[in-house]
């Protein structure tokens, strides 16, 4: 048996045992690789050197920068808060500045419906007047008479001067009564109106909760996924770096395992970051501190189904057309613009009316009469009018009528666009939803095949039965196969909650029925 012989049987031994530590290694904690691989650079400082014959050789990092320590590409967070699916939706749906702002618009519209029906309540005035005249009057008989005058009243209502009825009746309704008969209706559409509005806006943001908690899932999935696949690299450059030692391989095959292992370490900086972003995103919308690092659960995102992503379409937009809330908000625009039309059409047939009704101590006297200031009585003063009034010659009121028939159009206009927009919110949720599901199908039977493909070439490649560089194209197919079924997971599951809200059902903390890849 000659020399090359017994190295390459001593080789094989020791492969399963420089394939073990160098896979844990990858795994270790940054602070753990650096304590490790310090170690491993002074045992090669032991070993024998490696001659540089060429140009490109030259311009190769040393061996001991394979082994650097990589450091984190996002530091640290203040503080970490582990959250999942339910508790994101609930803390969306609990304190939100946007759900906030939704509902005091119906508290302000009923506000303003409360105003309205009280338009037929009268107002009720107390006060105290006093009128002093010195001066030239005309009699009724139209003699002009100099006299001097003075006039007090106190009570209910105010401003008594000479003959006149009181100006500011003590009990005093005053209303159009085109405004008394149709404002109460036209506010009542306003209210059902903003709070299909604010069940909207809620609908929105807890979508929006879900979608940036899967964000955040699927990017903590990648980020493990990447590390797996990083880790297996590095075993792959670990193994070709020890063959090419042993002169059993080239050491251009070792430096392109080293390269495909920095490029995965890449790609998992990248899913770093992006974790940190959907984090940030997801704090945003549940109004939390950016400062404390939420993260999602560990493992790929479960796969959630809410609808049949094979449901008839047809039959799901009936189901949106009638649960929708925006097309219920919208048909209550057109119903209050309705009433307000009938209302300026009504205008002209229906009066001003003011009713008044005053009672209170009076007294005053003149110069001309035998006292100055005196005689103070009770009095009482009821007064009703009702006015009919055709603004402009006819010509105002008929533009009023065409003003509010213009908001009529445009509010039938913005609830056929509303219709049209939720028809085609359904049909891509539904689509969507059928296509990731297949795709999560796919990705699935990838994992697997790539899965047993790297490992079956690791063992012919550790049997030497292969080329151990062989090895790389089944780990970066294992790779791609991983994150195709992460983002396929994920986009089926915020596929299916659009496909949700679009049918008009609030997400709520639940237990959604979900299973894990």
């Amino acid at each position: 048996m000659n020399i090359r012989s017994l190295r390459l049987k001593w080789l094989v031994a020791l492969l399963p045992l420089l394939a073990g530590p160098l896979a844990c290694q990858t795994l270790l904690r940054p602070e753990q690789r650096t304590a490790q691989n310090d170690m491993a650079s002074e045992a090669k400082e032991e070993g024998p050197a490696i001659i540089q014959t060429n140009a490109v050789d030259e311009a190769t990092p040393p061996k001991d920068a394979e082994t650097h320590p990589f450091v984190n590409a996002i530091p640290p967070p203040f503080a970490d808060y582990s959250i999942d699916l339910e508790t994101a939706i609930g803390l969306a749906g609990a304190d939100n500045p946007t759900i906030a702002l939704a509902q005091e618009a119906v508290s302000a519209s009923r506000a303003e419906q409360l105003e309205a029906q009280a338009l037929l309540l009268p107002s009720l005035n107390a006060g105290v007047s006093y009128n002093d005249h010195q001066g030239s009057l005309q009699t009724a008989t139209g003699v002009i008479r100099k006299v001097t005058r003075q006039s007090l009243y106190d009570g209910a209502g105010a401003e008594a001067v000479g003959a006149g009825t009181v100006g500011f009746p003590g009990v005093h309704l005053f209303a159009d009564l085109a405004d008394a008969a149709f404002a109460p209706r036209a506010a009542r559409e306003r209210v059902a109106g903003r709070s299909f509005d604010a069940q909207a806006t809620r609908n929105t943001v807890l979508l929006e909760a879900a979608t940036r908690y899967f964000d955040l899932a699927g990017a903590a999935a990648s980020l493990q996924a990447y590390r797996q696949s990083e880790a297996e690299a590095e075993q792959i450059a670990s193994l070709t770096a020890a063959f090419a030692q042993a002169g059993q391989g080239r050491q251009s095959d070792a430096e392109r395992a080293r390269g495909s292992a920095l490029l995965l370490h890449t790609e998992e900086q990248r899913a770093e970051e992006e974790v940190a972003v959907a984090a940030a995103a997801l704090a945003r919308v549940l109004d939390m501190d950016p400062a404390v690092r939420l993260h999602a659960p560990d493992g790929p995102p479960p796969l959630i189904q809410l609808v049949d992503p094979h449901a008839d379409l047809e039959a799901l937009v009936r189901i949106a057309l009638d649960d929708r809330p925006e097309i219920a908000a919208r048909s209550a625009d057109v119903a209050a613009n309705e009433t307000l039309l009938r209302q300026e059409r009504l205008r002209p047939l229906l009066p001003l009316l003011s009713v008044g009704y005053s009672a209170g101590q009076f007294g005053g006297g003149s110069d001309l009469a035998d006292s100055r200031f005196g005689h103070f009585s009770g009095r009482t003063d009821f007064d009703a009018y009702a006015v009919w009034s055709l603004e402009n010659f006819g010509v105002g009121n008929w533009a009023r009528q065409r003003r509010r028939r213009a908001q009529v159009g445009e509010a039938e206009a913005e609830r056929t666009r509303t219709i049209d927009r939720i028809r085609r919110e359904v049909a891509e949720a539904l689509a969507l939803s059928a296509a990731h599901l297949e795709e999560v199908d796919t990705a699935r039977r990838r994992v697997q095949t790539a899965s047993q493909s790297f490992r079956a070439d690791l063992v012919r490649a550790k049997n030497l039965e292969g080329q151990l560089i062989e090895v790389l194209d089944s780990v970066n197919s294992l790779a791609t196969a991983r994150q195709d079924l992460i983002r396929a997971l994920t986009g089926y599951d915020v596929a299916q909650f659009q496909l949700f809200v679009a049918l008009g059902r609030p997400p709520s903390a639940a237990d959604y029925p979900s299973s894990r890849p």
